[in-house]
């Protein structure tokens, strides 16, 4: 097994699975990529506390927002993503957007530097260990499967 960072050997196994009628154990494959990938979270929220601002609690706000683990298995979208909802990804960009103080309704984007790629950079950094695991799932998953089928 051996696909473009393990994507290609989940979409493969995924659709091997639903193909036999097998919706339990495709169901199981995904959480346990799922779970593979659950340790980036608290490292993202732990990136944003450090590096978004801290006066006004911008950096609190933004840990404490929503994070989950996605798996995807269309052709072209196999894997796994982090998804975080109602986040501006400006943010990420190292730009924030925040309303004008006695001007209701209007409002500034200011630069940000430090907090540029605080998202991506942390997936980035922490990226070769996740793929190691995911790809660890799929082998012990598939010598799972020929154990119990064979």
């Amino acid at each position: 097994m051996a696909g473009r960072n393990g994507a290609d050997d989940f979409l493969a196994l995924s659709k091997a699975l639903k193909a036999a009628g097998e919706t339990g154990l495709r169901k199981e494959l995904s959480k346990a990529v799922q779970d593979a990938a659950r340790p980036l979270l608290p490292k993202v929220k732990q990136a944003a506390r450090e590096n978004l601002p801290r006066g006004g609690g911008l950096n609190e706000r933004v840990a404490k927002k929503p994070l989950r683990v996605q798996t995807r298995t269309g052709a072209k979208t196999a894997g796994v993503r982090i998804v975080g909802s109602k986040i501006d990804p400006r943010i990420n960009q190292g730009r924030v957007y925040h309303p004008v103080f006695g001007r209701p309704g209007s409002g500034v984007v200011q630069q940000i530097p430090e907090a540029t790629g605080y998202f991506d950079k942390t997936l980035e950094g922490n990226g070769p260990a996740v793929r190691d695991a995911v790809t660890q799932v799929l082998a012990d998953f598939c010598d799972r499967i020929v154990r119990e089928r064979g």
